[in-house]
């Protein structure tokens, strides 16, 4: 059954993250609806967001040159990320979105910290949550807490104390200063648990716990392109447990289910915790062994099928410069049935 496993990890281009950029309604681009990687569809949101707001800003006078010539260059800097998306697609590297952010937070410090142009303190007192929001979604929380806590605490203290009187009378009310800082906290709390129930949702198999098939997709593919870059051995490794339909005729699903579910927990305890443990269906897994040759992942693998309380076979293959995670995973499974043949042969 592995090349319909193979046929639908290649060619699915339906449902999934890229959805989202479409909306659910109305036109969106091909190249758009292409996006799979949800982050890259919510960066897309977002310059846009900014776009709009940029060229809305352009409208009115500036209070100097400096402040029109960086209305202008960061309005370029939203269409750019825009482009970059509809151009790199899901590879669009997220750092540069990190970028932008910054850029927006710098403006938020010198126009609540310095400013007394009411409406944009207004926007950036609005905007500040939103930022965070984006970042705690899309980024490690500890960045996130370097990168905005500090921007608020010293955007704060300048308003107090170096910002001019006419600006005081918009951000110096205590209700203000409460809500901003309950506001930005609440965004952090909330993107990174809506950032992790996505992720286990999305890439977690409910019933064991190990990786589903999207999360191999979207974490072997980088691991595979990492191994390419670095030029390190990248290994896979091929399971399926031996009389798995056996075991559900004769204890019924539930005993399935626990035969999944003691495996899942072999493996995962028998393996580093840089490995990924991986189901891709029934009686299916994948292990990716980064760092690791085929002979040292073929030990491994050896090693802890003969600890494993459950019967299962494996075949073994290392990532080759050619390869893509299905071709790679491809002659795992065929080194698998090599080995079933060989030992149904010695058996015979």
């Amino acid at each position: 059954m592995y090349w319909i496993w193979i046929r639908d990890f290649e060619g699915k281009r339906t449902g999934g993250p890229g959805m989202l950029v479409a909306g659910g309604t109305g036109y969106c681009p091909p190249r758009a609806r292409a996006i799979k990687r949800p982050e890259v569809a919510v960066t897309g949101f977002i310059a846009c967001f900014f776009i709009l707001f940029y060229l809305i800003n352009m409208t009115y006078d500036f209070e100097s040159v400096i402040r029109e010539y960086l209305g202008y260059v960061r309005f370029a800097g939203a269409i750019l990320v825009l482009l970059l998306i509809y151009i790199k697609q899901d590879r669009f590297p997220l750092w540069i979105g990190y970028l932008g952010a910054l850029t927006e937070l710098v403006a938020f410090g010198y126009f609540v910290g310095l400013s007394s142009d009411f409406e944009q303190i207004a926007f950036r007192l609005q905007e500040f949550p939103l930022i965070t929001l984006y970042l705690a979604w899309l980024f490690n929380p500890r960045l996130v807490r370097w990168t905005i806590y500090p921007v608020l605490v010293g955007t704060l203290y300048l308003a107090y104390f170096y910002g001019p009187q006419s600006g005081m009378a918009v951000h110096s009310g205590k209700l203000n200063v409460l809500s901003l800082v309950l506001l930005t906290i609440g965004a952090s709390v909330i993107g990174s648990y809506v950032k992790a129930r996505f992720r286990y949702q999305s890439e977690v198999d409910e019933l064991t716990g190990a990786v589903n098939r999207r999360g191999l997709q979207q974490r072997g593919e980088l691991m595979l392109a990492s191994s390419q870059r670095s030029r390190r051995p990248l290994a896979a490794a091929l399971l399926d447990m031996d009389k798995f339909k056996a075991i559900n005729d004769e204890g019924g699903h539930e005993a399935g289910d626990r035969a999944l579910k003691d495996l899942v927990r072999h493996l995962e305890a028998s393996t580093r915790n840089k490995d990924v443990v991986a189901r891709l269906g029934g009686d299916e897994f994948v292990i990716l062994f980064p760092g690791t040759t085929s002979t040292q992942a073929q030990l491994l693998m050896a090693r802890v099928q003969g600890s494993s309380s459950q019967a299962w076979s494996f075949g073994v293959a290392q990532a080759r410069t050619e390869d893509n995670l299905s071709t790679m995973i491809l002659r795992a499974d065929r080194d698998m049935y090599a080995s079933k043949r060989d030992r149904a042969a010695r058996e015979g």
